[in-house]
């Protein structure tokens, strides 16, 4: 019978904590390379385990710093699928302002955002948050979606407070448009 090793103390923390553990190691401290290793490896263990915060952490990092968009959005797809929110608004935001509406609808759509809002608008705090020091690069299909869109939208079209099941997708692409 294979031996099962005791949990570290990090491993025992709440899920929450242990993601902004991992988020501040690498910025917390002067000595560099033991840290970072020590994150790497860390990082790798959530990652190995299935932990969806670092799903979404590497696939910040990956997307939007590193500029790989292919590993990035596999690794916030993962996260989204395993309904983490952030994750989820995330990916939708990313999936329709890339000319993916079908899926990124259906990922906001789970976010039931029709009938609270609020839930949405909390994730898009976050990850404004998690993202402000990141430049973000605006692709050329992330513009020309959003003209595309916005050209459709007859309601609401300047007034960001006040949304509808016509422009609520619109204006999710738009908040995008504005993170660079």
């Amino acid at each position: 019978m294979p031996q099962t090793r005791e949990k570290s103390e990090i491993e025992r923390l709440p899920t929450d904590l242990q993601t902004r553990i991992i988020s501040r190691v690498g910025t917390q401290t002067r000595r560099g390379v033991p840290t970072f290793t020590r994150y790497h490896s860390l990082m790798e263990r959530c990652l190995a385990n299935g932990n969806l915060q670092a799903h979404y952490i590497c696939g910040i990092h990956e997307y939007f710093e590193k500029n790989n968009r292919d590993v990035g959005l596999h690794h916030i797809r993962i996260a989204a699928e395993g309904s983490y929110d952030n994750a989820v608004y995330l990916y939708d935001v990313i999936m329709l302002s890339t000319g993916h509406p079908a899926i990124g609808e259906e990922m906001l759509d789970s976010l039931q955002w029709r009938v609270n809002k609020a839930r949405a608008d909390d994730c898009w705090r976050r990850i404004k948050r998690s993202i402000h020091r990141i430049t973000v690069i605006q692709l050329e299909s992330y513009i020309t979606t959003y003209l595309n869109k916005r050209a459709t939208i007859t309601c609401h079209l300047d007034n960001f407070r006040s949304r509808c099941d016509e422009c609520f997708y619109y204006k999710q692409i738009a908040k995008k448009k504005f993170i660079a």
